[in-house]
């Protein structure tokens, strides 16, 4: 595996570059919310190996302004602004219409913006800015999971179930609108309900996650056990970090204060004293936690991302690498030296589609890009789009409809990249894909100086330090 690295950055950061390692020196570590998707990606691509938790201390997804609504549903993202305020924070599930279908949930329309001026865009439409956002992320976008504001690990199945099977048949009818001939719709709904079983009122959210996740990773001959954040990976009392926050540890108070000024979130200070909160193992509600709280015997300590204790390899897509959130992270995870690191890995998700042959529709939108074709094979589709998202093409040569599509082309293949739907990628495509798929390059951040001397004088290539 190879990859280029990054240039070194400024600031805080100075000096980082990716560099290669493996899945030996550093096993990967699956942390997230849902067992369907960047979790079940790492399943596949590494072939069940390193460690998989649930991050059961958080919510599966909720509609903002309804936390407390009770029972969980699907709701249709829409993204509000083009700032990318949206009506939903979805983490548990979440489905676009079809496999290469647009997707515009998350799409960065600050981007388009930049490429042709939406206010042009939507003078085109007869619209206004706002309305245009809101109706092409609702039209051209996904559905997710919401419900209340619990964390993963208190929810029962009784309260979950019914948004579960909503969900899920959002997954199925994304996989029949995919499939262009009728007899490949049955195998292809035996394969995302192995994924997705039938949710039964028995039990808790949590156990179903890990039973999901569990059969991602049998499909790759992987039993590996699916742990939980909340009562197997943090630790019930904070941790060793927490006592230097609540001493005021300056030099932990600095470091964690310049990550949350990098990914723009706040500072500890008077009013936001501890970069910890309290969780209910029974009744899910999380709390901030101050120097005044007293836990109850339930409850867990846990902490916010920045001062994540002991968890090593955290597995991200390549493609969120250069976020700031992600640098965030790294600036912190260096500085408190609490034993989490980070690592990044692409696969070839969308070139192992290559010799899939399964006939499929193809989006209205991206109609005009494979010469108005309705149906093509599967692998013939996915290369198509690539080629026609890496072409060099000059702006000033395309009319603003050619510009808005190839915008949509670029955010919607990003957004697979970074959140790979492995559930209707493996319904749609199949054994054969997944046997397929491979590893293309796996990198963490390390220092390294370009050039350093030798013992003769001269000067050689200096190595990677972590």
């Amino acid at each position: 595996m190879s990859t280029t690295p990054t240039a070194p950055r400024t600031g805080p950061l100075a000096g980082l570059e990716q560099a290669d390692v493996t899945p030996s020196e550093v096993p990967p570590l699956a942390l997230y919310q849902s067992p369907w998707t960047i979790a079940l990606a790492i399943a596949f691509a590494f072939r069940g190996a390193g460690t998989y938790v649930i991050d059961d201390i958080d919510n599966a997804g909720v509609a903002r302004g309804k936390e407390e609504r009770p029972g969980f549903h699907a709701v249709r993202k829409e993204v509000l602004s083009k700032k990318g305020w949206t009506n939903c924070r979805p983490l548990g599930a979440f489905c676009p219409d079809g496999l290469l279908f647009a997707n515009l949930a998350r799409a960065d329309y600050t981007a388009l913006d930049r490429r042709v001026p939406l206010a042009v865009l939507a003078r085109h439409r007869s619209t206004t800015v706002e309305r245009l956002v809101r109706d092409t992320s609702r039209t051209h976008g996904m559905w997710s999971l919401a419900g209340p504001d619990w964390a993963i690990t208190a929810v029962p199945m009784r309260d979950a179930a019914a948004g579960l099977r909503d969900i899920i048949a959002k997954h199925e009818q994304a996989v029949l609108r995919t499939l262009a001939r009728p007899e490949d719709h049955e195998p292809a709904l035996r394969r995302l309900r192995r994924l997705m079983p039938e949710p039964r009122p028995e039990g808790s959210l949590l156990d179903y996650f890990r039973q999901c996740l569990r059969s991602g990773l049998e499909l790759v001959g992987s039993d590996a056990p699916v742990l939980s954040a909340a009562r197997d990976l943090i630790p019930p009392d904070g941790g060793r970090l927490l006592p230097r926050f609540l001493d005021g540890d300056p030099e932990a108070v600095g470091v964690y204060n310049t990550a949350a000024a990098i990914q723009g979130s706040r500072p500890i200070d008077a009013d936001h004293p501890l970069p910890y909160y309290t969780v209910g193992l029974s009744d899910g509600v999380r709390a901030d936690l101050t120097r005044a709280s007293r836990p109850a015997q339930d409850q867990v300590i846990a902490p916010k991302i920045l001062v994540l204790e002991g968890a090593a390899g955290m597995a991200l897509p390549r493609a969120t690498a250069a976020r700031s959130t992600i640098l965030a992270r790294e600036h912190a995870y260096r500085g408190l030296a609490g034993g989490s690191s980070q690592v990044f890995f692409d696969t070839d998700w969308l070139e192992s589609l290559g010799s899939c042959r399964t006939e499929v529709h193809v989006d209205e939108l991206f109609q005009p890009l494979v010469g108005h074709r309705r149906t093509m094979p599967l692998g013939e589709l996915a290369a198509e789009l690539v080629r026609r998202d890496a072409a060099e093409e000059e702006d000033h040569q395309q009319d603003p409809t050619r510009q808005w599509t190839r915008w949509a082309l670029h955010e919607t293949l990003t957004d697979l990249r970074t959140w790979h739907y492995p559930v209707l990628t493996y319904a749609v495509a199949g054994d054969r894909w997944l046997e397929r798929l491979r590893l293309r390059s796996y990198t963490e951040y390390r220092t390294a100086s370009p050039t350093c001397p030798s013992p003769s004088g001269n000067e050689e290539e200096c190595q990677w330090t972590s």
